[in-house]
């Protein structure tokens, strides 16, 4: 497929025709035919899929962050089975190697008062969705005012459920 590209004019006959060709990358002139670039970057995903039965969904874009998650989805989950992804167990090397990585993995996650309260506060709040059924999003809405209240030290002397329900309320 060939796209009209932002650029609008070509450096050797000066029209304002240059067009991109997603197949090969090269941006070039319609008129004259003059190859401005010969690969430009690709802006769309990625369509490889690296799954072994080719998966449905070959875009490797991943689950979309959500403030209803207190990292809001971006943790690393390191698998605690010692085995590889085809199901093989890992060499002794390997074994250590990934021993380390889930020890770092465990230091990295949270401790720190604040990330408690806003954990334990996402939870509860994940609760009350399915006895209320709020709409998605207005958790999301309720969860980024928590976090702005939580940002700004308003919390500290409240209790959760008093700053939940004051942040789904807004």
């Amino acid at each position: 497929m060939v796209a009209a590209n932002s650029t609008p004019s070509c450096l050797r006959c000066g029209k304002n025709s240059l067009l991109t060709d997603d197949v090969t990358g090269e941006q070039f002139c319609s008129k004259c035919g003059y190859v401005v670039s010969e690969k430009s970057q690709e802006s769309g995903p990625e369509w490889r899929s690296f799954q072994k039965d080719g998966g449905a969904d070959p875009a490797r874009t991943g689950a979309p962050s959500s403030l209803m998650i207190h990292d809001m989805g971006l943790s690393t989950v390191i698998n605690p089975l010692n085995k590889d992804a085809s199901g093989k167990p890992l060499s002794t090397s390997m074994k250590s190697t990934i021993e380390r990585l889930r020890t770092w993995d465990s230091r990295s996650q949270v401790h720190e008062p604040v990330d408690r309260n806003l954990r334990q506060a996402l939870s509860d709040l994940n609760k009350l969705k399915d006895k209320v059924s709020v709409p998605a999003n207005v958790l999301e809405k309720a969860a980024y005012i928590y976090r702005k209240a939580l940002e700004k030290k308003l919390v500290r002397g409240r209790s959760i459920s008093a700053m939940i329900a004051a942040s789904l309320y807004a």
